[in-house]
């Protein structure tokens, strides 16, 4: 089921007439692409067969979109990438713990570990491969498109609470309408499955250059 946050035109200086259905359904398709590769990517990696969905597109605002992804004070873990290129902005990948864990002893080629929330330097990094997979396979999507250049810079992991997290990124983001995908990871061999959400930040020049780019009613 699709579902569409959208901003009070009057809260939001980019957001009045930009969220038509089709242009919607035009970015969830590019979400749908960027999730088929980073899955085989991730499943190559691996050595495990992973397929990524993508239940839910959401187009609003930091403080609305928050809610969905976790309690205020919960812990998750983020993997933050600057975008550069044609278009500018930041984009967050964003797991509960329990998804991370999981998802690094996969990338490690190993038995699942229990652990409490920190993460050694070794978890770290596998995890910002697989943040700089994900978030390099949908802004390749985008890229493709959009017919834009988009170019991420290295990952940066994070342990935070969701609402300190995107306080950070509220700072430059507050008044610009962000886009939420829901992602949806499957581990077939283990008959596991666990949500994620990647966040796609645009600047406001940025967002407007994206929309114009989708030249759809």
């Amino acid at each position: 089921m699709q579902r569409i946050q959208i901003p009070d035109a009057a809260a939001s200086t980019t957001a009045p007439r930009a969220f038509s259905p089709a242009r919607i359904d035009a970015l969830k398709e590019v979400a749908n692409i960027g999730a088929g590769h980073a899955a085989t990517a991730l499943s190559l990696m691996t050595g495990a067969r992973i397929m990524i969905d993508v239940p839910a597109v959401s187009i609003g605002q930091l403080s609305e979109l928050a809610p969905d992804i976790a309690a205020p004070d919960a812990p998750i873990v983020s993997v933050m990438m600057d975008m550069h290129g044609s278009l500018s902005g930041q984009t967050l990948l964003a797991l509960p713990v329990s998804t991370a864990r999981r998802l690094a002893d996969l990338m490690l080629r190993r038995e699942r570990r229990a652990g409490g929330e920190a993460f050694d330097l070794l978890e770290e990094s596998a995890l910002k491969e697989a943040g700089n997979i994900l978030g390099g396979a949908y802004l390749t999507a985008l890229s493709e498109f959009l017919g834009m250049q988009l170019m991420p810079s290295p990952p940066r992991f994070r342990l935070d609470t969701i609402r300190d997290i995107l306080r950070d990124c509220d700072a430059t983001m507050s008044e610009v309408a962000v886009c939420c995908v829901e992602t949806e990871f499957s581990f077939e061999e283990v008959g596991e499955r666990f949500r994620g959400f990647f966040l796609l930040l645009p600047d406001s020049e940025s967002f407007g250059a994206i929309f114009r780019a989708v030249r759809l009613t």
